[in-house]
């Protein structure tokens, strides 16, 4: 191979390389201060099941004060509390009413989220929810046909990066937190690199048959 051409092809391939798809960003590690389950809070849903007894169950709201009336056991204090504490003194509580009926007492929380979605808005998740069950509850994302990328909005102006298979429940998620999702499609994350790619490719391809034909004569 004629050194021009040699040094030629060198360089379409350094090229290539330099404008290729670059790999996705790998996300960092939750902080461990977000890595709390849920207490109640003011603004939470409380939903309770109770067994055979529709009159009892429902949904009731904590108020500001940090306390909810509940059904056929009043006003009681039920801020700080973790599901399974406040399951477990539901359970206690309604056992000296009703013998050996199944109680199930869930957070309901409301959390915004925005963005790339069809219907931005205010959706109500438990702890088992996940980003992808939000996401799909708000309509999915406007024209992806790849992973979202999803960011937590702290009531603090913090953002912290979350994976589509996150767990809402393994996080300290509070008021005023909301979930914006940005579109991540293919065609966004590389049209750039694919016009580059097409443009550079082009131009190589120009050179690489005028040194050819130089070297065949």
């Amino acid at each position: 191979m004629p050194p021009m051409l040699r040094r030629s092809a060198l360089v379409a391939s350094a090229l290539l390389i330099a404008c290729g798809p670059s790999r996705p960003r790998p996300i960092a590690p939750l902080p461990a201060a977000m890595l709390e389950p849920w207490t109640t809070q003011p603004g939470d849903q409380i939903r309770i099941s109770v067994w055979r007894e529709p009159e009892l169950s429902g949904e009731v709201f904590v108020q500001n004060d940090g306390t909810a009336i509940i059904p056929a056991l009043g006003r009681m204090k039920v801020a700080g509390l973790t599901g399974d504490s406040l399951n477990s003194l539901l359970v206690a509580m309604y056992r000296t009413r009703i013998v050996g009926t199944p109680v199930d007492a869930r957070l309901i929380r409301p959390l915004p989220i925005f963005g790339s979605v069809r219907s931005p808005g205010v959706y109500p998740v438990d702890p088992t929810s996940t980003t992808i069950q939000l996401i799909a509850r708000a309509g999915g994302t406007v024209g992806a046909e790849g992973v979202p990328r999803v960011k937590l909005l702290r009531y603090d102006g913090t953002e912290v990066e979350l994976t589509v298979e996150q767990s809402l429940g393994a996080l300290n998620i509070r008021s005023g937190d909301a979930i914006f999702v940005q579109d991540q499609s293919w065609w966004i994350r590389n049209q750039r690199q694919v016009t580059t790619v097409a443009a550079v490719s082009t131009i190589i391809a120009s050179v690489v048959s005028i040194v050819f034909l130089i070297g065949q004569q």
